[in-house]
């Protein structure tokens, strides 16, 4: 038998106990919607929610007492004090969350009426939005939407308050009523003016666990940050790709060296492009996943600045606000090029220096070097043949290195990885006194022939060396290319095959590859669409329509008459669709019959059979009954004979009706 609450009046819905299928229903769609998180927040925080969630279930079922009032409040305190102690704050993304997790947990334990499930409910419903604090990927937004669903069925089950409800039969309806939503929702991305930066920009210290590329470097750095399968960047180019061999993104710029560890240092922002081009620029756009620093990835070298974007002395380009959140910017570089032969004296000596008590022999190495050769480019290659041509292998596991760590690599282990070989090769050239400093960045990518665009993932980062020539300016060295050559012509799986799996899609199998490539194509094309959608692309779009939204009073305005045209559109289909049935003709004919009959004082009664009808209106004397006589059997054969209204018949009744006469 149902057991269906009674609605109680406003005023007392405080007072309301919820029922048992309300609290089970609430628990299973705040576990839903709080499950995706277990991967961002402390394994503590995810004991809570499922001890909280079990106890009150059972709970629920009589199997145990309520928790007494006086012990939730240590709880709480408990609670807080432990986001506080994990985090150092109680504010940001990571810390609010956890503390929004452990307080809505807690809330399940005194959950009794039907006030506090409706609470835990639409907190569901905020639970939705911090998900995207920390991905906004095709994945996250389907999953959201199943979420979405998940939540509005709640919503009906526990204001439905019925003890036997069928959840089969809630699920389509919320279903229909979440899809209804999705034009206003389109409607409101479209239209509403775009603030400044992605909506759900938060700062770096908020957002924690961004991993790549660091502002310094030091043995490990890279070859660690090579395990990582995530997208660093996204490019589309005007023209054709260029070859891998020449594709390497330039990123931090180190020029100070403290005998283990390479770092940035202060340059000042170039004002203008001095350097001399031999090709013309390759132009591209970058589609950057965010990494919490400053720094913009471009091709060696750029000649173009960004949006909020300056550009240091040493040509890394570097954004005025954190790349917390996607962004989408165009470039142009120069692939041949001229640079930095107007070097300051002071930038140069800065980038001779190093320690004088670590790394005694590869100092005594450097110096010797300088004294055999006169020109740069003899020290150069000499180090070059000795790394090409001596037993150097090349990496991911190489040996733990000490306190003269460039020492002990090369003259020891010659095990080692683009950091050890670039940083090594930087401290020979300067030993020799050769200018030369780090250029941290990626080095090649993976075309994706669907989306026609290339693939820069965290496993293409890579070290290489710039030294200063005189009359040459900064020329780039890439040591790995001595020792792999294979590392930059076809990237970092052929040149580690055996120490790791592929990261490329183009190394699986044919039908898989491709669609992993359409996938990672349809994720590049909501990037751009949807996570991109910034204040310019608003206009772009709005201006294409051609409508003539010139000012946001104009956008405003178009926003609300929209929205009141769809919502007057779902109230007309609603309307149409639950509208009486029109009359069947053979009805509207008879209904012209009984008007002309009530003007001469003659009513059908409302429950009168028609032959009745007809009986009674002949004994009153009606001088046409035969005719009233012919005409009700006719409209008892089209309505009730098997053959149906027929267009004779019709015709028939009509010519009788007409033949009254009042």
């Amino acid at each position: 038998m149902s057991t269906v609450s009674e609605n109680l009046p406003i005023r007392s819905i405080s007072q309301e106990v919820t029922n048992r299928s309300s609290i089970y229903a609430v628990c299973f769609c705040f576990l839903f919607s709080i499950a995706p998180h277990f991967l961002h927040l402390p394994v503590w925080v995810s004991l809570i929610v499922v001890v909280s969630l079990v106890w009150r279930c059972l709970q629920n079922h009589g199997k145990i007492r309520e928790l007494p009032k006086w012990l939730l409040i240590p709880l709480v305190l408990f609670g807080g004090v432990g986001v506080f102690a994990e985090y150092w704050t109680v504010v940001g993304r990571d810390a609010g969350l956890a503390l929004l997790t452990v307080m809505a947990s807690f809330k399940f334990l005194e959950s009794r009426r039907h006030r506090d499930v409706l609470i835990l409910v639409f907190l569901c419903y905020f639970l939705i939005a911090t998900h995207f604090l920390f991905s906004q990927s095709i994945f996250t937004a389907v999953l959201m939407f199943a979420t979405l669903i998940v939540i509005t069925a709640t919503l009906v089950i526990i204001n439905r308050r019925d003890e036997n409800i069928v959840v089969a039969e809630i699920l389509p309806t919320s279903a229909r009523l979440v899809m209804l939503s999705i034009p206003l929702m389109l409607i409101l991305f479209v239209l509403v003016p775009r603030v400044p930066g992605p909506l759900w920009g938060v700062s770096n210290n908020q957002r924690g666990g961004i991993t790549g590329l660091s502002d310094h470097m030091s043995p490990g750095k890279i070859s660690n940050l090579i395990l990582s399968n995530e997208v660093a960047f996204r490019v589309d180019f005007e023209k054709e790709i260029p070859a891998s061999s020449r594709l390497y993104w330039r990123g931090p710029v180190m020029a100070l060296y403290n005998g283990y560890r390479w770092s940035q240092s202060r340059r000042q922002v170039l004002n203008r492009f001095n350097l001399t081009v031999a090709e013309p620029p390759v132009k591209y756009t970058v589609t950057l996943e965010p990494h919490g620093e400053h720094w913009l990835l471009a091709l060696d070298i750029p000649t173009k600045l960004a949006a909020d974007s300056v550009i240091t002395e040493d040509f890394q380009l570097i954004s005025k606000k954190k790349i917390n959140d996607l962004v989408r910017y165009s470039m142009e570089s120069r692939m041949a090029y001229v640079v930095g032969t107007d070097e300051t004296l002071a930038y140069r000596e800065l980038t001779l220096e190093y320690p004088q008590k670590t790394n005694l022999r590869t100092i005594a190495f450097g110096k010797s070097l300088a004294e055999r050769y006169q020109r740069s480019e003899d020290i150069i290659d000499e180090v070059l043949t000795m790394f090409r041509e001596q037993e150097y292998v090349y990496t991911l596991q190489p040996p733990a290195l000490g306190d003269d760590s460039v020492d002990e690599f090369l003259f020891g282990t010659r095990r080692g990885f683009c950091e050890h070989y670039a940083g090594s090769f930087a401290l020979i050239m300067r030993a020799a006194g050769i200018p030369a400093r780090i250029v941290t960045g990626y080095q090649g990518g993976e075309y994706n022939n669907v989306g026609n665009y290339l693939i820069v993932r965290q496993s293409d980062a890579h070290a290489w060396t710039e030294i200063w020539i005189e009359n040459r300016g900064w020329i780039r060295v890439d040591p790995t290319a001595a020792v792999s050559p294979s590392r930059i012509e076809q990237g970092i799986d052929n040149a580690l095959s055996e120490e790791g799996s592929s990261f490329r899609i183009r190394n699986r199998n044919p039908i898989f590859g491709n669609l992993l490539y359409s996938w990672d194509n349809l994720q590049h094309s909501w990037n751009d669409w949807v996570i991109n959608y910034d204040q310019r692309k608003q206009q772009n779009f709005l201006s294409k329509l051609e409508i003539g939204i010139d000012s946001w009073s104009d956008m405003i305005f178009t926003l609300v008459t929209s929205l009141v045209a769809v919502t007057g559109l779902f109230w007309f289909v609603v309307w149409y669709r639950e509208r009486p049935p029109r009359p069947q003709a053979y009805e509207i004919l008879f209904n012209r019959l009984l008007k002309k009959l009530a003007k001469q004082g003659i009513q059908k009664k409302s429950a009168e059979d028609t032959r009745a009808f007809l009986r009674r209106v002949s004994e009153q004397g009606f001088v046409q009954s035969e005719q009233l006589a012919k005409i009700v059997e006719l409209y008892n054969r089209i309505k009730y004979g098997r053959s149906g209204l027929s267009s004779r018949a019709l015709d028939d009744m009509r010519n009788l009706i007409n033949s009254i006469q009042p």
